[in-house]
């Protein structure tokens, strides 16, 4: 694993190794950037982590859901994201003060974006794969120089992940 670079953050792409796994690896080429594991099979608590930092992520609630991040160990969240009642959008609050906005771009929601408060976009990631989910991301140059962009980065996969699960267990029934 090498640590996240504003240099590093072109031809992102998450990649679930395995199809039945619930582990994810962010590579940039063939360098290993950050993962994502979920801690059970049918839970929703989560570690992701880079070199520098880790942190756990947490969906609770049914009607109104919220996902919290946590750094690894501690119990303050840093950030929290609650999903508009479509679930194909919702906002990013981060501890110190600042929200984004996290929402599909197209019908399918097979293309979603983290947006400023100005609507500029931070990141992009475009859905792929359906026997190994994956993603590939595309980082604004205001992304690359913010300090929370591994979090963004990971956080965001999180929901991503949640939410192909649940369209998927929906599409189901």
């Amino acid at each position: 694993m090498i640590p996240i670079r504003a240099n590093l953050l072109n031809g992102l792409e998450w990649r679930q190794p395995g199809a039945f796994s619930r582990a994810y690896e962010l590579k940039s080429g063939d360098s290993e950037l950050a993962g994502l594991a979920f801690q059970k099979v049918l839970g929703t608590l989560a570690r992701a982590w880079t070199l520098d930092a880790a942190w756990t992520f947490k969906r609770s609630g049914i009607l109104t859901p919220v996902v919290t991040a946590r750094v690894e160990g501690s119990e303050a969240d840093i950030a929290t994201y609650h999903p508009k009642w479509t679930h194909h959008k919702g906002l990013v609050s981060l501890a110190g003060g600042e929200t984004l906005e996290f929402r599909t771009t197209n019908f399918w929601a097979s293309e979603w974006a983290l947006l400023d408060a100005q609507g500029a976009e931070v990141l992009r990631f475009h859905n792929k794969g359906l026997l190994h989910h994956g993603a590939s991301v595309e980082v604004s140059e205001a992304g690359k120089a913010r300090a929370d962009i591994a979090l963004l980065l990971a956080l965001c996969w999180y929901i991503l992940v949640l939410h192909m699960q649940d369209s998927t267990v929906a599409a189901s029934v």
